[in-house]
């Protein structure tokens, strides 16, 4: 199919909205990497996420989803210096990351941060 140029549901809105959450929050590749497969299969077209993450996000996170679409691995480099997690965060995380491998709605909930 074309590539798509623009949103014609809600859900594919909400779809991109995770994907750039997601990005923002610098979530773990798999998790995004969830969201763009979810995205494929409502044929959007690789150019058209990228260019879409690209404004509503930025550059960097552009150039990091077109990495991750090509297969190619990601290396991110903080500007700040990354301070040590506390244990509530921690444990925040592995939820997160246990609800990301329930399915599509767990994924969204870990991206967001549910309580």
């Amino acid at each position: 199919m074309n590539d798509k140029t623009e949103v014609k549901t809600m859900w594919s809105e909400s779809l991109l909205e995770a994907l750039y959450v997601a990005l923002r929050k610098d979530k773990e590749d798999e998790v995004v990497k969830g969201v763009i497969n979810d995205l494929r299969a409502k044929k959007y077209d690789d150019e058209y996420i990228i260019n879409k993450v690209k404004k509503k996000v930025g550059p960097e996170a552009g150039g990091r989803i077109k990495a991750l679409l090509t297969g190619k691995k990601v290396v991110t480099v903080k500007k700040d210096e990354v301070k040590p997690l506390s244990k509530a965060d921690q444990a925040r995380a592995s939820a997160a990351k246990k609800r990301a491998k329930e399915g599509l709605v767990g994924k969204i909930k870990g991206i967001f941060g549910s309580s």
